[in-house]
């Protein structure tokens, strides 16, 4: 009956004697070899099981390494794969007092590759963690140990993980600063009042680098008493994370400070005109108490709408590739009074439009409008009281003149010249002022219509003959003959030319030549005045288009004019939809030029 038992057991039995020879095998035993080989009686175990040898008359193994698996060895499976078994040995004594061995297989191959499969997945895994830098951990609290991925490690700069207690690691590298509330909120998880700790803290990296990491810890296993007896967590180095906040406090810090001592009122908006960050210099500004601006809207202060057209103006920027402008507005204090503000509006767009800001720069130009608008009174007065008495003296003066004829002596005829080249000058200043005063104030208009730009540039130069000639300077047009139309205002353009004619014949050296040249550039026509002379100072280029400018050079000083003449320029064309620009270098070559769209 025993050895029939042995013979329908599952697992594989071997008897051998003490010179390694099979004296007996039961039928797993035969099943477990490839097929075409048994286990027949004087067979020697080694060849048929070639990882166990015979040493001294016992049977020695030689055991593959799978981790968790002991005394286990591998079989072809005949079909190129393999079958493990869990060998087993032991001897006993005949009643002959031979002794011999036994050798017990167990196959376990299923488990084995159940265990390999596991393992491949916790690679991959491992992997994945490594990848994304995040390290799980998990911590045994009956026995006080804890294990953690290849991950986790690596965030604390530890590459051979083998035999580490991630619980005792990290006890021993947190920040003494911090360990006292992480463990406090880890404990709060632990006894059930939160479902999970959420914890913020520095580890020691390496040897001295201290690193932020972030982790979340749950409670996976309680035993039958409700005490959490397992945790599983994951960590994460959110360093470069803690930096950019620090950069970001900072610099806000340091936004406040440079807002805090601003000289004009600054503040930050939201998109729909929300005060997010201001000056104190905001409330002088708008006549509000401390305090009391926060949360309200830009466009809705002293409950009126008086500042709505900032508002239109972010649309504006908001649908165009412009993210600056600058708008004046008038606004009516909470106590009524009634300022003028200069406001530099900039926009800081964002993926989304919610987060999109608003920087606004103010400055209140009540004092400087009033002062503009009488210093445009007294030009407008001054020029109408000067243009009749004027207009008078240069009439007397001619008819004075044709009056004495050649009777006059050389003293009173050159007198009488003087007289009234002064006069004819004086009447260009006080035009020139004139047009300027109705041009800053918008009372100057241009009709914009189809003009022939060839013959308008040769008419111009033939009526500026008598002042080039005064110069003694010539005037030579090149470029385009054949009629050249563009959009602007006929008697404008002619004034604006005349400028640049004037202005070229004036400063260029005495027997030179001005060249005027019609061109295109592009979609546009370009005309182009040339001269040599001294030309134009970088100092000078800075402000050569606005008003009463002129260089301050013995040469050009002593030249008639009021400094007026390249800011009218500049309105005109301005005015007419064209552009006006120069380039010079100085004692060889100043151009200015003009340029409008073809028609």
């Amino acid at each position: 009956m025993f050895q029939s038992i042995i013979q329908s057991s599952p697992f594989g039995v071997w008897v051998v004697d003490r010179m390694g020879h099979v004296v007996f095998r039961n039928q797993s035993a035969d099943e477990m070899l490839p097929a075409g080989e048994t286990g027949r009686h004087g067979s020697h175990i080694s060849e048929l099981l070639p990882a166990i040898s015979v040493i001294d008359g016992a049977l020695q193994i030689k055991s593959i390494e799978i981790s968790e698996f002991d005394n286990v060895i591998a079989l072809s499976g005949g079909t190129g794969g393999l079958r493990y078994c869990e060998v087993s040995l032991s001897q006993f004594k005949e009643a002959s007092g031979q002794t011999l061995n036994i050798v017990n297989l167990n196959d376990v191959t299923s488990r084995i590759q159940a265990w390999q499969a596991l393992k491949d997945q916790e690679v991959r895994w491992n992997l994945a963690l490594e990848g994304s830098q995040i390290g799980v951990f998990e911590s045994d609290l009956r026995t006080g140990t804890g294990v953690a991925s290849d991950a986790w490690f690596q965030l604390l700069g530890i590459c051979e993980a083998e035999g580490r207690n991630s619980d005792d690691e990290w006890r021993a590298r947190i920040h003494p600063d911090d360990r006292t509330a992480v463990e406090a909120l880890d404990a709060e998880c632990i006894e059930g009042r939160i479902d999970r700790s959420e914890a913020k803290f520095r580890m020691r990296v390496g040897d001295d680098a201290w690193r932020w990491m972030r982790s979340i810890l749950r409670v996976t296993e309680r035993d039958e008493e409700g005490r959490a007896v397992r945790l599983l967590g994951t960590m994460i180095d959110i360093t470069p994370l803690e930096n950019a906040l620090e950069l970001a406090k900072a610099r806000k810090v340091g936004l406040e400070m440079l807002l805090a001592n601003a000289p004009v009122a600054m503040a930050v908006l939201a998109l729909d005109g929300t005060f997010l960050l201001l000056n104190d210099a905001c409330y002088s500004l708008f006549g509000y108490p401390r305090g009391q601006l926060e949360q309200k809207k830009f466009w809705k202060l002293s409950n009126t709408e008086t500042l709505k057209n900032v508002r239109d103006e972010v649309e504006r920027l908001l649908a165009s590739d412009i993210n600056a402008s600058r708008i004046e507005q008038r606004y009516t204090k909470p106590d009524g009074e009634m300022i003028d503000i200069a406001i530099r509006l900039s926009v800081v767009k964002r993926p989304v439009r919610a987060e999109t800001r608003l920087i606004i720069q103010m400055v209140d130009i009540t004092e400087k409008k009033r002062l503009e608008a009488l210093k445009d009174d007294f030009v407008a007065t001054v020029s109408h009281e000067l243009r009749t008495p004027l207009a008078s003296i240069h009439g007397a003066l001619r008819l004075l003149t044709g009056a004495i004829g050649d009777e006059a002596s050389e003293q009173v005829a050159k007198l009488l010249d003087v007289a009234g080249r002064n006069s004819v000058r004086l009447g260009e200043v006080v035009k020139d002022l004139l047009d300027f005063q109705k041009l800053t104030a918008g009372h100057f208009t241009v009709k914009v219509a189809r003009v022939e730009v060839v013959e308008l540039v040769k008419q111009t130069i033939l009526d500026n003959e008598p002042f080039s000639e005064k110069f003694e300077v010539s005037v030579v047009l090149g470029g385009a003959n054949s009629p050249v139309y563009v959009n602007a205002d006929a008697q404008r353009l002619k004034q604006v030319l005349t400028n640049l004619l004037s202005n070229a014949s004036k400063f260029s050296t005495t027997g030179g030549t001005v060249y005027v040249c019609i061109g295109a550039s592009g979609s546009t026509c370009k005309i182009a005045v040339s001269n040599d002379g001294p030309g134009i100072s970088k100092e000078f280029g800075a402000r050569i288009f606005q008003p009463f400018s002129q260089q301050a050079d013995h040469l050009t000083r002593s030249r008639e004019g009021t400094g007026l003449g390249l800011a009218i320029s500049k309105e005109l064309v301005d005015s007419m939809g064209g552009e006006i620009g120069y380039e010079s270098t100085p004692n060889v070559q100043t151009t200015f030029w003009i340029s409008f769209p073809f028609c």
